[in-house]
């Protein structure tokens, strides 16, 4: 293994181990029942990390939670004739105020519509349309509610370089909270560390992809069995892609 790699293992783990350690980690009281929620987003285009992934689309999602854990599934459909989709399986566990998570993603591009090698239990060495992230993102305080976030491609038939190296591609972000005359706002920033061509398009170290900052409104309405409506939208600016996106959508929660 090159020193490089190491490099990047022992990055992954110190952040790991930071996170886990901090002062403020307590398990908190989480309710003990045993519950489903659901809902569905329509958005006026794909935003995920500072990248347009497809247009108009439609984005369902279900989750079961018990406690501090979750187990998710997450979709999204390109309705505009694009035929972008992918499919998101995640279990999350929050203890404090530290999110540990794992993903395996699985998205299909029309170029790969019907090919075997794109199929859902394709998991070939490289080629392969799913990836499989972990993250730990550490929310400091609740009165300083900065949170910092890292994730890391573990396995993914997309995580190589044009040498079939493996780049162990990785994603900081910072993310900051706050509301103005009821409306709820976030601002970060998220960052490359290294080169990971193949997920983040470009092949450089260290580099600002994602300048963004969300805002949205809920309403729960009780005559309608408790229906949670929202709308939102996101400003994301791309330095290094040199390309800037907004997107609005709403949204329908159970």
């Amino acid at each position: 293994m090159k020193r490089t790699t190491l490099t990047r293992l022992t990055l992954l783990l110190a952040a790991v181990c930071c996170l886990a350690s901090a002062p403020h980690v307590h398990a908190q009281e989480t309710p003990r029942s045993v519950y489903f929620t659901g809902g569905v987003d329509l958005v006026s285009s794909y935003l995920w990390r500072g990248y347009r992934e497809a247009g108009v689309s439609m984005q369902p999602s279900i989750a079961l939670n018990a406690g501090g854990f979750k187990l998710s599934a997450w979709g999204s459909a390109d309705l505009t004739g694009i035929s972008y989709r992918e499919l998101d399986l995640k279990a999350t566990y929050v203890l404090g105020p530290v999110t540990f998570s794992v993903i395996d993603v699985y998205c299909v591009n029309p170029s790969q519509e019907g090919d075997h090698n794109h199929n859902y239990f394709s998991y070939n060495r490289q080629g392969a349309p799913h990836r499989v992230e972990a993250g730990v993102a550490w929310c400091i305080s609740k009165k300083v509610p900065l949170t910092i976030a890292w994730y890391t491609t573990l396995v993914g038939g997309s995580d190589y370089d044009e040498n079939g190296k493996r780049t162990w591609a990785s994603y900081a972000q910072l993310s900051y909270p706050f509301s103005i005359k009821g409306i709820d706002l976030e601002a970060g920033i998220g960052i490359v560390p290294w080169a990971a061509p193949a997920i983040y398009r470009l092949d450089r170290n260290f580099y600002v992809q994602d300048v963004f900052l969300n805002a949205g409104k809920s309403w729960r309405i009780e005559s309608l069995a408790g229906l949670t409506f929202s709308v939102f939208t996101t400003l994301s600016w791309s330095p290094a892609m040199q390309d800037a996106n907004i997107m609005g959508g709403i949204a329908v929660k159970i």
